[in-house]
Parts: structure tokens; C-alpha cells; sequence
């Protein structure tokens, strides 16, 4: 951050160059108000290839992609959580995920994560619930610690 003083009229001016980083400088405001401009365009400019077809997403499959930013993926784990019967089926499809480096073990385990993979899984019969995945991802995470797959 560069901070310059300039005197224009007798009246201090500040102007104040920010290159980076999260800043707010409101000494006395009553009001924060920010301004972006041409966002929409970088957007696609810097979208990565994985991303050019994010519009056909329904909107459980872009809560998917929020974790795992690549359309083709998103629709090869909905049709692999789409076959699984058990928990512990689903714990297979998020060891894929992980061997595939998407999506890390502190994530795959929390409830949040776990609450996204649920609606692709609607022939879920046993361990259907969060806690349950849970315990099935925990139990994949351990043998895959052991040297298991």
C-alpha cells in the first residue's frame, strides 16, 4: 500500500494506491461503498476449460461444482452417486474423488460436503443420512491411511 500526501489549494488531499490484499480505510464514513467494474468479462476470460459448460448445471450440480470446478467431473461423480445403494457405496465414489486430488479429507468429511453428495444418491437403502456417510468416509479415509485403496 503507498500513501501519498498531496496539498492542493491548502486543502490535504489523500490519495492512497492499493496494490493488493483486502483494505478498507473509512476513518469517520458513514457510509462503504464498492464499485467493480468489467467483473462479468474476466469472468470468462479466465474461466479454466473445465468450466465452458457450467450453464446446463441444475443447481445441485453447481453446488457440486463449487467443490470440484470441472463440469465433465461433475457429471461423471453424479452418475457414480447415482448408482450407489449404501453409505459405503458413496464412500467409494468420494475415494475416487480424492485419489482424483478434488476435494480434500478435511472436506470430504464435513456435513456441508456430504449434504451435496446426498441428492445425487436416490437409491441410497441403507445409511442414508449424513452421519452415516460419515462414518463410512472415515472408515474409507483409515484403510487408505493403512496403505488400503
Amino acid at each position: 500500500m503507498e500513501i501519498d500526501n498531496i496539498n492542493m489549494n491548502d486543502k490535504p488531499e489523500i490519495e492512497i494506491k492499493i496494490f493488493g490484499g483486502t483494505n478498507m480505510i473509512a476513518p469517520a464514513a458513514t457510509a462503504a461503498v464498492q464499485h467493480f467494474y468489467g467483473d462479468q468479462f474476466a469472468e470468462v476470460a479466465i474461466r479454466p476449460e473445465g468450466t465452458e459448460d457450467i450453464e446446463s448445471l441444475n443447481d445441485d450440480e453447481c453446488h457440486l461444482f463449487t467443490y470440484v470446478p470441472d463440469v465433465k467431473k461433475v457429471h461423471e461423480y453424479t452418475r457414480l452417486l447415482g448408482e450407489c445403494t449404501t453409505a459405503h457405496d458413496l464412500a467409494g465414489v468420494v475415494s475416487i474423488m480424492l485419489s482424483e486430488s478434488l476435494v480434500g479429507k478435511d472436506t470430504v468429511v464435513k456435513g456441508a460436503f456430504i449434504e451435496v453428495l446426498l441428492p445425487f444418491a436416490p437409491r441410497l437403502t441403507s445409511g442414508g443420512k449424513v452421519d452415516n456417510v460419515r462414518q463410512q468416509i472415515n472408515n474409507m479415509l483409515m484403510r487408505r491411511g493403512r496403505g488400503g485403496k
